[in-house]
């Protein structure tokens, strides 16, 4: 890793898609020649916004898919069960492996003996292909990419859960927004935009 920064703020997805792009050209990225790694959960709203970086490589979290397969494992082999445990520890190897077809293949010639069951693979099943292409995971690996989103999510609880969800905390959303500004110079190291802040705070 060169260099990492993290982004938040106050409003929805399309703005912190934003940010996040406002962020990569000030650090002079031109998107001609180096590759966005987005990795998601699978919610088609990230895939949906990840189509504003031309260059990206798409990943579907693999904890995320593994946790999935556990799902099912679960009603069919039962809570804690030695043949659970066997059954997701082998999809996770193969997933690894960059075997996602043979692994749909599999799961179509299962037969559970409960609708919960059966509904619940039929929903696995639809969950690989529907991301099968963001699958590869051999193949992120050998390229260096991360596969799992918990660095993002560490960064959730650094930035806010940290500062902002301790005992008897209240916020207003004005004083909310200027410390998260604040919280982000620090964690960025970039106290050269507390001027800019200040002039803003002073404009509004």
């Amino acid at each position: 890793m060169v260099r990492k920064f993290l982004v938040s703020c106050l409003g929805n997805a399309d703005a912190v898609f934003n940010l996040v792009w406002a962020q990569l050209s000030e650090l002079g990225w031109t998107g001609s020649n180096t590759v966005v790694v987005i990795v998601g959960d699978g919610a088609e709203w990230i895939w949906n916004r990840a189509s504003m970086f031309r260059n990206r490589c798409e990943i579907l979290d693999f904890w995320h898919a593994i946790e999935h397969a556990w799902g099912f494992a679960r009603l069919c082999y039962g809570e804690g069960s030695a043949k659970a445990d066997q059954w997701v520890h082998r999809i996770a190897q193969d997933l690894r492996a960059g075997k996602v077809e043979q692994v749909i293949s599999r799961l179509r010639r299962l037969r559970p003996g409960t609708p919960e069951a059966r509904e619940s693979l039929e929903a696995l099943i639809r969950y690989y292909t529907d991301n099968a292409c963001r699958m590869r995971y051999d193949q992120y690996l050998r390229l260096g990419y991360g596969i799992g989103s918990g660095a993002v999510e560490s960064a959730h609880k650094q930035i806010i859960h940290a500062r902002f969800r301790q005992a008897g905390m209240r916020w207003s959303e004005a004083g909310a927004r200027r410390l998260l500004a604040l919280r982000l110079l620090l964690l960025n190291d970039n106290w050269a935009l507390l001027d800019q802040l200040r002039m803003i705070s002073l404009a509004a």
